[in-house]
């Protein structure tokens, strides 16, 4: 499976009206994995941010 902040930039490129909060997080999701010293919690804060927008953009479930 595609990494969400991937899926997230594509969903923004193919111009859904919330494209800029989509990759905002996408973007701040990757900074925090991409830093080097990962704070975990960090992390995991960054990731559920951008799993809650792309659930509601998407209408996907938040648990599968």
């Amino acid at each position: 499976m595609a990494h969400l902040a991937n899926r997230m930039r594509s969903l923004a490129a193919n111009g859904n009206q919330r494209a800029e909060e989509l990759i905002e997080k996408a973007d701040e999701l990757d900074k925090m994995i991409d830093a080097d010293t990962w704070d975990t919690e960090q992390v995991l804060d960054a990731w559920l941010r951008a799993r809650k927008l792309w659930c509601e953009v998407t209408g996907e479930p938040v648990l599968r």
